[in-house]
């Protein structure tokens, strides 16, 4: 005891000297925060948004005490806290908003869920320590839920600038009242018509979308860029494609682009995570499980897939004994037909198809002469239409009833003979209630002053508006473009108006899964049903 002073005394000395030290302590000069580093928070955002790190790494997560690893977009923490950082209910299990403001204050009261207990305030090392070991910010462990991410030093870093701002700037492309999206067409050459006539359409349907009061308030701009082959104009020799154009302009998405294989622009559009909706596919097209783009119909190498699937369910017994042939171009295009073709029979465990190849589709008559010794029961075709046609009257003068696959796109009267020989084309969109389809479509062109040119491109671009449209709108006014990949991969069955229901998944970037065998009367140039719809198989 303190002589002379008595409890009170005490009490202020103790208040005196507590308020010195905390005076002291305020006094003292402090660090100032280190300054937010926005390239990092942009590597960060394809960590958090697609599990995949700026240098084509996949996140890694360990879940539950077996600690089973989650990879890549599996992993990505917008899978459950949404791309915004709100939180969801994920599998039943609440996931907790993580956006700053939620994240900088504490929880004085624990709720009702185990997991959501009073804690302190996160700060950036708790944060760290939650993600990497599953730790509250008060120290208790987090669900078994909740992956503990693999991260090195730099991905640490990189995710962290990312979660420091979560929510708080828009994707681009985003504005209170505007959603602008991009179209990279060839507006010259000898797509050119085609390219404009896909920017009508695109526009003419976001116009109605906007006179109904637009997505959330918010109206639709489309930005197009020229495309024109090969490579677009650019500003310097060499500069860059229409697509990453569009991305440096600032685009929320991109739609209905025609294209044919993969362009260079393709990896930004996977490191950007921006998605490509229904690009109109001329020849091949790359569609991985985890893509940004999106596809409408299978490529022509899957096509023949389909007709080896077709003709195995119709005639199994048949193939096991003569093999099926290929006649095809040495370009990659028909290599790839020839690929499929082989894999599918002999996965199939049929005979591997006979092989003819030729330069320009045309073959010549010597390399064909087995085929007449030994007639397949049906031929796969893959080149130029004259090349269809010349096979074909080569197969009439041997008197050879030989059945003739190929590509719709080679659905021309200049490519047949309109002979006997049957000739079946391999047609996604099917004819089955086309008529329907197509009056509805005529409607749609009449009322904005609109020619039924390039009608292929025209119906794909509108069923490319219908799909991104109905995706933005289930992704709500919090959009952002890992969000929009979400809602696409959640269509199922979805009605276009102008295609069969499309179907989209995690691991499926290809939304009509089968197609319609049809025949092509060479007079009229209509085409007519050959068979029912056939569905693809695994």
């Amino acid at each position: 005891m303190i002589p002379g002073r008595g409890p009170r005394a005490r009490t202020l000395h103790v208040l005196l000297v507590g308020l010195s030290v905390l005076l002291g302590g305020a006094c003292r000069k402090q660090a100032p925060p280190a300054p937010w580093n926005a390239e990092a928070a942009r590597r960060g955002r394809s960590l958090f948004q697609r599990g995949m790190s700026a240098r084509d790494t996949p996140l890694v997560g360990l879940l539950g005490p077996e600690r089973i690893e989650l990879s890549g977009s599996v992993a990505a923490c917008a899978r459950c806290h949404t791309p915004s950082g709100r939180g969801s209910q994920e599998g039943g299990v609440d996931v907790p908003d993580i956006r700053p403001e939620a994240l900088r204050h504490p929880r004085p009261r624990a709720s009702v869920d185990v997991e959501d207990r009073s804690r302190p305030a996160y700060g950036r090392d708790t944060l760290l320590r939650a993600i990497t070991e599953g730790l509250s910010s008060s120290g208790r462990p987090l669900g078994t839920t909740m992956p503990r991410y693999v991260l090195g030093s730099a991905e640490r870093e990189e995710l962290l600038a990312y979660l420091e701002k979560l929510g708080e700037t828009p994707d681009p492309g985003i504005t209170p009242t505007t959603l602008t999206v991009g179209a990279a067409l060839p507006l010259e050459g000898r797509l050119g018509e085609a390219g404009q006539d896909v920017a009508q359409v695109l526009r003419a349907a976001f116009e109605e979308v906007n006179a109904e009061g637009g997505i959330f308030r918010r109206r639709l701009e489309l930005v197009v860029e020229d495309d024109s082959a090969p490579h677009g104009p650019a500003p310097t020799p060499g500069g860059p494609d229409a697509t990453t154009r569009l991305l440096e302009r600032g685009v929320l998405a991109l739609v209905g682009n025609p294209r044919e294989g993969s362009p260079p622009s393709d990896a930004l559009l996977r490191r950007e995570g921006t998605p490509l909706v229904l690009p109109i596919s001329i020849g091949e097209q790359a569609a991985g499980s985890d893509s940004p783009i999106f596809f409408l119909y299978p490529e022509e190498p899957t096509q023949a897939r389909l007709v080896v699937q077709h003709l195995a369910r119709e005639e199994e017994h048949l193939l096991r004994h003569h093999p099926l042939a290929v006649v095809r171009t040495e370009d990659a295009a028909g290599l790839a037909w020839a690929r499929a073709a082989r894999e599918e029979a002999l996965r199939r465990e049929l005979p591997a198809p006979v092989e003819v190849s030729s330069r320009d589709g045309t073959a010549e008559p010597g390399a064909l002469q087995r085929l007449r010794q030994t007639p397949p029961p049906a031929i796969l075709y893959a080149g130029p239409p004259t090349g269809l046609r010349a096979l074909l009257e080569t197969l009439e003068s041997w008197k050879l009833e030989t059945r003739v696959y190929a590509p719709a796109r080679l659905a021309e009267p200049s490519a047949v003979t309109g002979g006997p020989l049957p000739v079946f084309f391999v047609y996604p969109p099917g004819v089955d209630a086309r008529e329907e389809h197509l009056r509805a479509f005529a409607a749609f062109l009449e009322r904005h002053h609109l020619r039924p040119r390039h009608v292929a491109f025209q119906l794909g671009a509108y069923a490319a508006s219908r799909v991104l449209v109905e995706a933005l709108r289930r992704s709500g006014a919090d959009v952002t473009r890992a969000d929009l990949m979400l809602r696409l991969e959640e269509l199922r069955d979805f009605e276009t108006g102008v295609t069969p229901p499309v179907t989209f998944g995690v691991n499926r970037r290809v939304g009509v899964q089968g197609a319609q065998l049809v025949r092509l009367d060479a007079v009229s140039g209509r085409l007519e049903a050959a068979s029912a719809w056939i569905p693809l198989s695994p």
